[in-house]
């Protein structure tokens, strides 16, 4: 699983702590953005994952409904707000 994760102008965020979490074992490994906003969290067990994406000053986001199969390497872009620590946005959905 690998993604960029930008703000809202399109800017590249480096330093966003991201998280994997597998639901159904509780399985999780994190990695943190590198200068390009890249991320990658290479050879995860198959199955549903949460991704929890946080930065200081930004909007936390919470993306569900991910499944990884066997051989798939996901693509996941992630848009992050400017907004107060405490607020968190959850997006419900499946994986391009």
């Amino acid at each position: 699983m690998s993604g960029t994760v930008v703000d809202e102008s399109g800017g590249v965020l480096p330093g966003v702590d991201v998280t994997a979490t597998q639901t159904e074992t509780g399985f999780k490994r994190s990695a943190v953005t590198d200068t390009d906003g890249l991320f990658t969290l290479p050879s995860l067990p198959t199955g549903p994952y949460r991704l929890d994406v946080t930065l200081s000053g930004f909007r936390t986001v919470s993306r569900t409904g991910i499944t990884l199969q066997v051989n798939a390497n996901l693509v996941i872009p992630i848009v992050m707000s400017i907004g107060e620590l405490n607020e968190t946005i959850t997006v419900v959905g499946e994986a391009p």
